[in-house]
């Protein structure tokens, strides 16, 4: 029984602290645990859903059985034949039979702007953050600043007014938002494999 006094007399100081640092080692991976267990949900397989405004956005393509000429590449360089340079391309260029351009969602017009890099572009946003860019359309425009706009309403015609991508031709680049960022408009929208 002595010894044991005297081994916590002497020790009993460390004894404690490493209790304490195997306690908290344990709560830490408990709670780790937890964490990397929460469910994780992908968008493209998801409505868009926010916590503040329950509204469900659902989408509609931006034209009529579109193909892509090229495609999202993030910060995947892609060769642009116009300025002849390699750049990330951060939207991504569709046409179609009638090259007619639609709202993807409800929402309203943000801003309708003109110049000879991306031609006359209309932004308009979305509930739940996100915007819709469509950009390279010819300038008899269907809405104006501050319209409201629902799933498939005819925003305008594609072209090729965008002067960084005039090899391409007429078309639409299209690009979605999120919170203020460029995303990968695949995730929300089905297009036939490219």
């Amino acid at each position: 029984m002595n010894k044991i006094k005297l081994f916590m007399k002497k020790y009993g100081y460390y004894c404690m602290v490493g209790l304490l640092v195997v306690a908290l080692g344990v709560t830490i991976g408990i709670v780790a645990g937890t964490e990397d267990n929460k469910l994780v949900s992908n968008s493209a397989d998801n409505p868009v859903i926010s916590v503040t405004n329950p509204e469900v956005l659902s989408f509609t393509l931006p034209m009529e059985n579109p193909s892509v000429v090229k495609d999202y590449s993030g910060t995947e360089l892609m060769w642009n034949s116009t300025l002849a340079w390699w750049e990330a391309h951060e939207g991504m260029d569709l046409t179609s039979d009638n090259n007619m351009v639609f709202a993807i969602a409800d929402g309203e017009v943000l801003s309708i702007t003109e110049d000879s890099l991306e031609g006359t572009k209309v932004v308009i946003k979305h509930s739940n953050g996100l915007e819709s860019v469509y950009g390279s359309l010819n300038s008899d425009l269907k809405i104006k600043q501050g319209d409201k706009v629902k799933k498939g309403d005819q925003i305008g015609t594609a072209s090729d007014t965008a002067g960084n991508e005039q090899k391409t031709g007429a078309h639409l680049h299209f690009e979605l938002i999120e919170d203020g960022n460029k995303i990968d408009p695949n995730n929300y929208l089905e297009l036939e494999p490219k």
